[in-house]
This record gives structure tokens, sequence and C-alpha cells, in this order.
């Protein structure tokens, strides 16, 4: 019996959100009335997951998967990935963002960090912001997302601090995180401060200076329910019905990615090859979650659309 491996964590900080994806995955299964079966695998807690190479090798020796769905972190995918690409087996990935993910079997149906730097700049223009200065926290994460963000300013160069309006700080959470933002707040205290997923943790919104929380913008790849078109607002209405929660945003795109396998196994039938190509042959769907195609690497053109605010210490939809 086709097969299709969802591979995500089932415990630890993103435990809940792994099992909101795998319940869109299920949702969507139903929803096509599909002979497919899927199988969840529990990919360990943290960004790397201490499953993640068994449950890749599981999925690559066994004939029968035509798919396999993960991993919920792009970490965690740079471990599984040169192990299902050896056996051709479809990757589809439903919240990576790390912009280097790719293979011949590889297809992203979330914006990776490059859809996000231009839909951050964007965010900037509309709240004012003419003089941005781009900081980052010296690592390799951080440097890349300031030089995106950079490249997505075209013809409007960063400014130097001391005249800035506004800040960009490309990090992932650390120790040091609250200094820098702290830092940054404290040249221009009424200029609002940017960042991108990386930044994205409840302990920071919850350690942040209340004034430096209340300047914080932070962008997300995936959309809020209320930013989805209304086939994806149903989806995540009937999700958040099933678990008896709001779902993790991501659910809705795990849906679509299931929906995409899906589509394309009842089309070509489950000759791994034959499924990838179509898959990424795939140009102007209209989805869930927008309509979009996928570029000659398997990433999407659909739109990052994420934006949060910190309210009450925590993150939310601004």
């Amino acid at each position: 019996m086709a097969s299709l491996v969802v591979s995500v964590p089932l415990e630890g900080p993103t435990g809940e959100a792994g099992a909101d994806a795998a319940e869109g995955v299920l949702l969507a299964v139903e929803d096509a009335g599909s002979p497919v079966r899927v199988l969840v695998e529990n990919a360990g807690a943290g960004p790397c997951g201490r499953n993640v190479p068994v449950n890749a090798e599981r999925a690559a020796a066994d004939p029968d998967v035509v798919a396999y769905l993960g991993e919920f972190h792009s970490a965690a995918t740079e471990r599984s990935l040169p192990v299902l690409e050896a056996a051709g087996v479809p990757h589809v990935s439903f919240s990576n963002t790390y912009r280097r993910l790719g293979g011949r079997s590889f297809v992203n149906v979330m914006p990776t960090d490059e859809l996000q730097a231009v839909a951050l700049v964007g965010w900037m223009a509309e709240s004012g912001v003419r003089r941005p200065f781009l900081a980052d926290d010296g690592e390799d994460y951080g440097i890349d997302m300031r030089r995106l963000v950079q490249r997505a300013l075209a013809g409007n160069p960063a400014a130097d601090a001391e005249h800035a309006d506004g800040f960009f700080l490309g990090a992932a959470v650390d120790e040091q995180t609250m200094t820098l933002l702290t830092g940054l707040h404290e040249r221009a205290p009424k200029a609002p401060l940017f960042g991108m997923e990386g930044l994205l943790s409840d302990e920071l919104a919850d350690e942040l200076p209340a004034e430096v929380a209340a300047r914080l913008h932070v962008t997300a790849g995936p959309a809020h329910r209320d930013a989805l078109p209304p086939a994806g607002r149903e989806v995540t209405e009937r999700l958040r019905q099933r678990l008896g929660h709001r779902p993790d945003p991501h659910a809705v795109y795990a849906y679509e990615a299931a929906s995409l396998v899906l589509d394309a196994y009842s089309g070509v039938g489950g000759d791994r090859a034959a499924l990838t190509a179509a898959m990424r042959g795939t140009r102007d769907r209209d989805s869930v979650v927008g309509r979009y195609s996928f570029d000659a690497r398997g990433a999407t053109t659909l739109r990052a659309a994420g934006r949060l605010r910190v309210e009450d210490r925590r993150f939310v939809p601004a």
C-alpha cells in the first residue's frame, strides 16, 4: 500500500506544532479520499531531532513510500535530505525557510528566507522606515539574513546607525540577543526594530524590556489565518475543531504539502521520479495557502506573509 511519511517533532518545545502539522496531513488525505496510508514518525525534540536519521533511512528503504513530508526544522531537514535524495524519495517541506536547502527530489511549499526578506523590507516601508540600519549577531545565520535584507533593499541603501529611522537585527535567539536588541533600541528609542523568524522565541518575548518589545516587528514564513484565502481559513477552522485549540500556522501548510503530493500521485502514480517532476512542474496552483508555482530548485514562489508583534509577553499576529 502506498505510504506517505510525515516526520515531525511530537515532543519538546515544538511538539504541539508538529502534532498539529501531522493532523493537517491526515485531514488532507481524508478530504482527497485517497487510499494512501499516512505514517506519522516522531522526529524527536530540538532543531536537529534525534530520530530524523532513522526516519529517513526507514522511508528510503521502503518501496511503498511515495513521499516524505518534513522536517519541521531546517536543521533536521539537513540531516534527512541526503538520505532521501540518494534514494530518490520526493521530499516535501511545509515549514523550512533556510534558503540553501535543495536537491533533485526536494520541494518546498514554505517561502524561504529570501522571500521573507522581501516581505520584511515591504513592512519597513509601510512603517515609514526610509533609512534602516542593518546589524547582525556575527553568526552565519544572522549574517546571511542581514545580506538578504540588504539585497531586498535594492536601490535604497542601508543607513549608518546615527541617522537611521529603523533597525534590523539578523540573529537567531541566544544569550546575546536581548542585549543586541536593547542596544539598538537605545540608539533611537522611537525607531522600530525588525527581525526575521530566528527571533521567534517565547522566552525572548517574555524577557524583553517592555519598551523594546513594543518596537519589535518580526516576519515569518507562514501566514496568519486572517491572511489566508477563504479555503485556507476554512481548513484552519476545521483543524481547530479537530484539535480543540487554534492550530499552529504551519498546519495548513502541511495540509497543502500533502494535497500537492496526493494530486500528483493521482495523476502519475507512485513512481518517485515522476512524482517529483509532477510537483516541481506545478504552475499557478490555487491552494489553501495562496496561488504559487515552483522555481527550478523546487522552491515556492508564494510570498512570505507572517507578521508578528509582542503583546502580553508573547508573539501574536500583527
